[in-house]
């Protein structure tokens, strides 16, 4: 070999040699550390773990936006519930931050067993989870601080996607289709039938999956996880299909709303279509209003048309399901963001909120003077005073009997199906 061809292959090995350490530095930067990659530091179980001081709420937001037009399509096409396969990937993904979501697109932790398999990633550095063999040991540093001989292992490997829809159709088209998990959709299809409202036949399904064999901490565990991320971030809003109409398949009204308070307005509402009702034939009331929801409801109201240049926000994709509503109101000055350029579409809307969004569009004949305050809990200084003492006085909101408004509650669908009606009713939009 000449010295200018050892040059080169030097150089050549320099090279190689500084993309990997700084690929791994990389790597290394972004998770908590494995064994093989920090003696003293790295641990096994911090393969699960999701990128260091990730995801944020903003992240969090985007990743829900992104991922729930695959679920809700996915569950149009093989009838799985919405709520439950965008829980899961939140649990399992930690909102697409882990190892896995992040180099494999894989958001479920779905596996191909085997001896370096196609179409696969390996999570090198995981804890042992082969309990058929043992898995050769490089060097044993302490409790889960192993360096395992990766080559001879078949336990950690992931199937690779690539992207997150791919992942969810393979997850409600295959997995959850196979002869151990099916039976759940059937069951769930006939729970709802049957009269069991979404949320508790989305929970069932996810016991039934994971009693299955899904999830090995089991049925309790894993409805009870995923149950919480579904109730933080109201999913099961996207396993209602809005049929629009106000009479369940026996001729007869919602039937949750008989006796309750704001029955005429909500079933008024409804007839107008700028409420609907559910595909299980209920309205749910006292459910909260998300402001995306409420934007939507708005938008459909007061009949808003375009004003021009979209006006954008940090966490609303264009892909979200209510962008366009979302849009409508904010062009319009009816609602506005929540500072740094966000929307915060899932958060739920406030009595104070909406007092304000009405004052913005206007509906009113004159706005409330300084003087003496109608309710005791909102104080002169309070950032919606004029918008509540206006809509107060002009008849579109109450408040409680014992002389409160509770501006910081949420508003629910019923309360704001009978300010709308009374809207109307005061003939400002015949």
């Amino acid at each position: 070999m000449t010295k200018l061809t050892s040059k080169i292959v030097l150089s050549i090995v320099l090279v190689f040699s500084l993309f990997t350490v700084g690929t791994q530095s990389a790597y290394a930067a972004l998770f908590d550390p494995l064994p093989f990659e920090d003696r003293e530091l790295g641990r096994n179980s911090n393969a699960y773990l999701a990128m260091k001081n990730r995801p944020t709420t903003q992240e969090q937001q985007r990743f829900i936006q992104e991922v729930t037009p695959y679920a809700v399509r996915a569950s149009e096409q093989w009838g799985v519930p919405a709520s439950a396969i965008i829980g899961m990937s939140i649990l399992e993904s930690g909102y697409g931050t882990t190892r896995i979501a992040y180099y494999a697109n894989n958001l479920f932790g779905i596996k191909v067993w085997g001896f370096n398999p196609a179409n696969a990633w390996q999570l090198k550095g995981q804890p042992d989870e082969d309990f058929e063999r043992a898995i050769p040991i490089i060097e044993n540093l302490g409790t889960d601080r192993i360096i395992f001989d990766e080559s001879q292992r078949r336990d950690n490997w992931y199937r690779q996607f690539n992207s997150y829809e791919e992942a969810f159709n393979f997850l409600a088209g295959t997995l959850l289709q196979n002869q151990r998990y099916g039976f759940a959709r059937e069951k769930y299809q006939t729970n709802l039938t049957n009269g069991m409202s979404i949320e508790d036949a989305s929970r069932q399904y996810l016991f039934d999956i994971a009693h299955a064999g899904y999830n090995h901490l089991g049925g309790s565990y894993y409805r009870d996880a995923v149950g919480r991320i579904m109730n933080q971030w109201n999913l099961f809003e996207h396993d209602r299909r809005d049929n629009g109409s106000t009479k369940s398949t026996d001729g007869s009204v919602f039937r949750d709303v008989n006796g309750h308070w704001a029955k005429e307005s909500i079933l008024f509402a409804a007839e107008k279509g700028w409420l609907n009702g559910h595909s299980d034939q209920t309205f749910r009331p006292n459910n909260h209003l998300t402001r995306a929801q409420a934007a939507t409801i708005l938008s459909n109201f007061l009949n808003l048309q375009s004003e021009g240049t979209p006006v954008r926000f940090n966490d609303i994709s264009t892909n979200f399901w209510a962008f366009d509503a979302v849009n409508l109101v904010a062009q319009n000055n009816i609602m506005n963001g929540t500072g740094n350029g966000n929307f915060s579409p899932s958060t739920n809307v406030t009595r104070a909120q909406v007092a304000q969004i009405f004052f913005n569009a206007g509906f009113y004949s004159q706005p409330a003077q300084g003087g003496t305050r109608a309710f005791t809990d909102v104080r002169d200084d309070h950032w919606a005073v004029v918008a509540i003492e206006t809509m107060r006085q002009e008849g579109i909101v109450n408040g409680y009997s014992d002389g409160t408004f509770k501006p910081n509650q949420p508003m629910t669908r019923a309360q704001l199906a009978a300010i709308i009606h009374r809207l109307y009713e005061n003939n400002e939009l015949k």
